[in-house]
């Protein structure tokens, strides 16, 4: 009995150690790579940018000329003939239209090189926001206080620039 058990032991510790060979050996060989790639394309259509000015008040000169950035966008309007010395003013309605695909903000600078009695008559709603096709309404022109003798013959104008930027 005793040989036997000892027989069993040593079979045992053999297999034991006869096991942990194969899973060592198996466990060592065994190895995982993951590996990922992903490609991807992005067509990117920026649009383009435009601005067309137009008014209908009487003397008004309308320059679009060339693109937004660069180009020339200007209203020029001079006052008519002022027929009396009391206070008035000579209005100037313009349009600024957005004519690209895209939004723009539409800012609008004055000349404004008066001198009293004579004023610019625009008052600046600050920039302006126009989605594609949008407009916006503009009023400027020319005002002025009580005239004397020394207004006699003078004229005055002004010029609005507009621009854009997306």
């Amino acid at each position: 009995m005793n040989i036997r058990r000892h027989l069993g032991i040593k079979a045992a510790a053999v297999m034991l150690a006869a096991g942990g060979l194969g899973v060592g050996l198996i466990g060592s060989g065994v190895r995982a790579a993951f590996t990922d790639s992903a490609t991807a394309t992005e067509s990117v259509n920026v649009g383009t940018m435009g601005i067309l000015i137009a008014s209908s008040t009487s003397g008004a000169v309308v320059v679009n000329s060339g693109p937004v950035n660069g180009g020339t966008h200007t209203v020029t309007y001079a006052a008519p003939t002022i027929q009396s010395s009391v206070a008035g003013s000579s209005p100037l309605d313009f349009k600024v239209t957005n004519n690209g695909s895209m939004s723009i903000v539409v800012t609008v600078v004055s000349s404004d090189g008066f001198v009293a009695p004579w004023a610019d008559n625009f008052t600046n709603p600050g920039p302006q926001t126009l989605a594609a096709g949008a407009s916006y309404d503009y009023t400027g022109g020319i005002k002025w206080s009580t005239l004397g003798n020394s207004d006699l013959g003078s004229s005055h104008s002004v010029t609005y620039t507009i621009t854009a930027t997306a």
